[in-house]
């Protein structure tokens, strides 16, 4: 994974725990289903590049 990559999803996770803290709802179903999406289309990207 590049750089940029990990950044975006350090930044999602900082994001989640900040945003948490402030409502007091640490779900991880949403940080987990963002994540996901996220690394879905960062593979369905990569895979459009080689073609």
């Amino acid at each position: 994974m590049s750089k940029n990559v990990v950044l975006a999803i350090a930044g999602m996770i900082v994001g989640w725990l900040i945003i948490s803290f402030f409502t007091k709802g640490f779900d991880m179903q949403y940080i987990i289903g963002a994540l996901f999406g996220f690394l879905l289309g960062y593979i369905v990207k990569k895979e459009e590049k080689k073609d």
